[in-house]
């Protein structure tokens, strides 16, 4: 009885130590993969110094520090299709055809069912759960939490409000094709950073005919997305990686690269949506 007892302790042990070095060594493979970043190759996406710019703001979302990106087609699914107008359907068939040709070779496309990413159009009202008491916002996204040996973005949530234009829309699919808040000023208008940063290079009356424009993206928003799906950026490359290889000095360091912390962000609502005050996820 003794010798089973010591045997089996033994297989235990060598069994935990086994599978403790095979996740360690896939866990560094994983680590290893998203290292594999080529400078020259990601240069040839053509972007000029202000789209780079904003590329180091925006596309570091987890933790600030790495990228999340699909590496797999997006199937977005209308869940409260039902409930809603042909406009509001034909709102996120719109943002579609505008970011789909963003993410090639990664596919975007409605489907009835089976979706893995869910939208829902015009509810009652959207609360955030991060938050220390129940506030509602014009509109939130929520990704997959990373597992342990990825980083990328597989399921993915957007909501918005029965006041939300298609702005609103448009900034949350933005969110969930895996880009942050700015924070940073630009001297033209960001839809990612709607509402979150000043728009101090404008005056209030172009704030409000670019608000009210459909489905408004910038250029630089456009190459930006498509800077985040070139074949060179894998989900969980570290900023740190990315600046080292491209070369950058420590002062275009601290000027590409914000190292502020962007959580909680307080933001003001548009007045044309809602005239409060609130955080946005």
């Amino acid at each position: 009885m003794v010798k089973y007892a010591k045997y089996t302790i033994f297989s235990l042990i060598i069994l935990s130590t086994t599978t403790g070095l095979v996740s360690f060594v896939y866990e560094n493979a994983a680590v290893k993969e998203t290292r594999r970043f080529n400078a020259d190759k990601f240069r040839e996406t053509g972007y000029n110094e202000d789209e780079l710019s904003l590329f180091c703001d925006v596309a570091f979302m987890f933790e600030n520090s790495r990228v999340r990106k699909w590496d797999r087609d997006i199937k977005v699914e209308i869940k409260n299709i039902g409930e809603l107008s042909q406009q509001s359907i034909d709102e996120v068939d719109s943002v579609i055809a505008i970011l789909a040709p963003l993410i090639a070779p990664v596919k975007m496309e409605r489907v009835n069912n089976g979706g893995n990413l869910h939208v829902y159009r015009r509810v009652p009202e959207v609360v955030s759960n991060k938050l220390p008491q129940s506030i509602c916002l014009n509109g939130m996204s929520k990704v997959n939490r990373k597992s342990s040996y990825s980083w990328s973005i597989n399921f993915a949530m957007i909501y918005d409000g029965c006041h939300a234009s298609s702005q609103t829309l448009m900034h949350e699919f933005q969110h969930a094709l895996g880009l942050d808040h700015p924070i940073k000023l630009y001297p033209y208008y960001v839809t990612i950073g709607r509402s979150v940063i000043p728009q101090f290079f404008r005056s209030q009356d172009e704030i409000q005919n670019m608000m009210k424009e459909p489905f408004y993206i910038s250029k630089e928003e456009k190459m930006v997305i498509k800077m985040l799906y070139s074949s060179e950026i894998r989900s969980g490359l570290h900023v740190e990686t990315f600046a080292q290889k491209m070369g950058f000095t420590d002062a275009e360091r601290k000027l590409m690269i914000p190292d502020v912390n962007k959580r909680p962000r307080i933001i003001i609502y548009p007045e044309e949506e809602k005239k409060q005050v609130g955080f946005k996820d």
